[in-house]
């Protein structure tokens, strides 16, 4: 008769064991999801930042802002190449001047002395369904300023 109610508690057991699996597998799905998520965040992160620096350093040599937009747009190839379309990259050339007021055309007011002003936007898309939870993407931008040579 203990034979009997051993092997009804193995399958009582295995039941638990199942039961516990279920409700901890989401819980890891959504974590490697969002660790995926994340980290290709901040990968194109890194890339929108180093673009603009790019950007920032043709502007101090070269104020010239056709110049400027190319060279962050071919610093981003990598990204193209991963999925995102030229139309995701939002590319902005300003200046300061001297004397430090605004300029009001960075094709003339951008002079040695200067300071170059480079935006680059990116609307990032996620790649998981859990980050889509949170939306359809965000807008990763990075900001550079350097001197006019």
């Amino acid at each position: 008769m203990s034979h009997g109610r051993v092997k009804h508690r193995r399958t009582d057991e295995r039941g638990a064991a199942a039961l516990e699996f279920a409700l901890i597998v989401p819980i890891l799905i959504a974590l490697v999801f969002g660790i995926a998520d994340f980290g290709w965040a901040i990968n194109r992160d890194t890339m929108v930042n180093n673009a603009a620096r790019e950007g920032a350093r043709e502007g101090s040599l070269n104020p010239d802002a056709t110049a400027i937009a190319t060279t962050v747009r071919e610093s981003l190839a990598q990204v193209e190449a991963i999925g995102t379309t030229p139309s995701k990259i939002t590319v902005t050339v300003t200046c300061r001047k001297p004397d430090n007021s605004a300029c009001a055309s960075f094709a003339t007011d951008a002079v040695s002395g200067g300071t170059v002003i480079v935006t680059v936007a990116l609307d990032h898309s996620w790649i998981t369904p859990v980050g889509s939870t949170f939306g359809s993407g965000i807008v990763l931008r990075k900001t550079v300023e350097m001197r006019i040579e």
